[in-house]
């Protein structure tokens, strides 16, 4: 017989059902057709096991969202440091595309880049802990290869971070269009190439 949970694993365990039934159901049906009594019921919780976790609908909204925004961020570090090529191809080519290509799945769409800018404040939308340090390295590590002029690393990734957030939510509000993504990915790469320093 397996031990008994204690009370902070069970709390863990409460916390991670409620943002994923929250997820899927923000996904599927949008932040303002989400009801919490149906979050509550998937998840197989009671209410006030939600409010325990979360003030109301927008504080678990927020905690979908931040989760949806560091999976975006962490899986664009794993492509980085997958990829082959010099250091432009892998942190700049590669670590443009895969951010286009995470942002423009249904969660990331619908949660981050869709509802996102309509539930939460501008401080919110703005900050990006993994965003802004994968920014950070990207723009040192240019910098320490002579590829870019020697600047100030964190206006560089926070004017950068800004960029790409408008443009995922540009993709995000054109729907499901390849279209948009390629016209996003291609400016996006013509933008950050105007930064190298010729050979």
């Amino acid at each position: 017989m397996s031990a008994a949970l204690s009370k902070d694993e069970q709390s863990e365990r409460t916390r991670k059902a409620l943002i994923g039934v929250a997820r899927e159901m923000f996904t599927e049906q949008g932040y303002a057709q989400t009801a919490t009594e149906e979050i509550v019921r998937r998840a197989g919780v009671t209410r006030g096991a939600l409010y325990y976790h979360y003030r109301d609908k927008a504080a678990l909204f927020k905690a979908v969202f931040e989760e949806e925004r560091t999976a975006l961020i962490q899986a664009v570090l794993e492509r980085i440091q997958a990829a082959e090529g010099d250091t432009w191809q892998r942190f700049v080519v590669t670590g443009c595309h895969a951010f286009i290509e995470y942002a423009s799945s249904p969660s990331v769409r619908r949660i981050v880049h869709t509802d996102g800018p309509a539930v939460l404040d501008w401080v919110t939308l703005q900050q990006s802990g993994p965003g802004l340090m994968l920014l950070r390295t990207v723009f040192t590590r240019l910098m320490a290869e002579g590829l870019i002029e020697e600047q100030p690393v964190e206006s560089l990734a926070r004017l950068a971070w800004a960029m790409l957030f408008e443009a995922s939510v540009y993709i995000g509000q054109a729907g499901d269009s390849a279209e948009a993504r390629e016209e996003v990915l291609d400016t996006l790469l013509r933008l950050i190439a105007g930064l190298r320093l010729a050979p």
